[in-house]
């Protein structure tokens, strides 16, 4: 995990996922303390910290065009005009690191971030955040079809229950190219250029994982 080759890109952590948030995220105050953990760790580092927030203009000029709308018009939810779409004080981004909004699903549909990232010379990935089958899993894919490297922090993303969570990870790890997946513990010590233990990609399709297996397989996501 070479710290000049490398960046964090934590996926929309933001006030929404919070609890009674329109997108709440179950076991949200645990992910954040993760995440924490991890984006400390990256600026320790050295490694580049870069942040997504999922804000859409309050009118909906942005929004997909079959976005759930008010009687007004205006999307339902992560308006740039509301406090709750702002990156939570828990992982609050520190001077030096960057900050950008997406109005889709990925963090590099229509936004700057393969620009961020050529800036910094990046070839690998750390990502984290919300939710982990959509904009977290989305970012991913549109990560590994342009090459970069991936891993995955696994207790530092999250979903609307813990079996969509689990059930995204599997199907990522499944065509993790080059990829591997630690906890936030583990990826902590990758940083700090200590011994770790995590998940790491071989083959495709490697988990072939039903409603039954999901639990014991993801345990192995772990390492």
């Amino acid at each position: 995990m070479k710290s000049n080759r490398s960046a964090l890109v934590a996926v929309d952590l933001q006030g929404e996922n919070a609890a009674g948030g329109v997108w709440q995220v179950a076991g949200y105050e645990t992910i954040l303390a993760n995440a924490a953990k991890t984006i400390e760790a990256a600026r320790a580092a050295g490694i580049p910290v870069i942040y997504s927030r999922h804000a859409l203009d309050p009118a909906g000029h942005d929004a997909q065009r079959h976005e759930p709308r008010d009687a007004e018009g205006r999307p339902l939810a992560s308006r740039s005009d509301s406090p709750a779409v702002g990156i939570c004080d828990e992982v609050r981004p520190q001077p030096g690191d960057v900050v950008f909004d997406k109005q889709r699903f990925s963090a590099f549909y229509g936004t700057k971030l393969d620009l961020l990232l050529s800036q910094v010379d990046a070839e690998h990935l750390i990502v984290l955040g919300c939710w982990t089958e959509a904009c977290l899993e989305t970012t991913v894919w549109d990560a590994i079809w342009r090459d970069y490297r991936v891993t995955l922090v696994l207790d530092a993303c999250g979903s609307f229950n813990t079996f969509a969570h689990k059930v995204a990870m599997l199907d990522m790890a499944n065509w993790l190219y080059g990829g591997q997946i630690l906890r936030a513990d583990e990826a902590v010590k990758a940083m700090a250029g200590q011994p770790y233990r995590g998940w790491t990609f071989s083959e495709p399709h490697a988990m072939h994982y039903t409603a039954e297996t999901v639990d014991s397989l993801y345990a192995q996501l772990g390492g």
